[in-house]
């Protein structure tokens, strides 16, 4: 009976993968990321989701807290992931499921055009994330916190609090240059398919266009 079920099992998959060409098995397991939004930003204790300034006396509480040797900084950052196994391009919808995601997250000091990448913070998956081939964009947040004194010191305290604004404050959602282009996120997907699981070849550079 087990031998039964195995061999039903072997066929299932070989009509799955023959029903597709090479390409095509590769295009459906092959999922897409960006950086999506951040959400509950927050430094020295001051929530910035709702905020394009800081008040003269904002500004002096984080300038105490840098000189006392700290300057905590908490958000979360929310990257998009969309499988393209929609079921257009092969005989079903295929889910993924993240079971890896081993990070750095570098942000932009330079509010010039070219990308100065400073790096802040490193992490891993926490929890396996299932992203179906349903063609909606799945969530995946990785819940940042670093200490922002070294940061500081290399920006200048304004150049810091200008970079915290945009890419935390309330014109943090905004999809250019100057705001979520500010983040730069390198990742090592492992995604787990039907077909087995895939570790991304390389490190992919995540930011504000899709990339696989």
């Amino acid at each position: 009976m087990k031998k039964h079920a195995v061999i039903i099992l072997l066929t299932s998959l070989v009509v799955l993968v023959s029903a597709c060409s090479p390409g095509d098995i590769l295009t459906l397991l092959n999922c897409q990321f960006r950086v999506e939004n951040t959400e509950d930003f927050v430094v020295t204790g001051i929530q910035l989701d709702s905020l394009e300034t800081l008040s003269p006396t904002q500004i002096a509480e984080v300038l105490a807290v840098w000189v006392s040797g700290s300057c905590p900084v908490d958000f979360t950052l929310n990257i998009g992931i969309y499988n393209p196994n929609d079921g257009s391009t092969g005989p079903d919808i295929i889910p993924a499921t993240l079971t890896g995601f081993a990070w750095d997250l570098f942000l932009d000091g330079d509010s010039g055009d070219e990308f100065d990448t400073t790096w802040v913070a490193s992490g891993a998956l926490a929890q396996p994330l299932e992203v179906p081939g349903s063609g909606e964009t799945v969530l995946l947040p990785l819940d940042i916190s670093f200490d922002a004194v070294a940061l500081m010191s290399e920006l200048g305290a304004l150049e810091f609090i200008d970079l915290a604004l945009a890419i935390g404050g309330i014109d943090s959602g905004l999809r250019d240059g100057d705001h979520l282009g500010r983040i730069l996120v390198e990742a090592v997907p492992t995604v787990t398919t039907p077909f087995g699981d895939m570790t991304y070849t390389g490190t992919l550079d995540i930011n504000l266009d899709w990339v696989d």
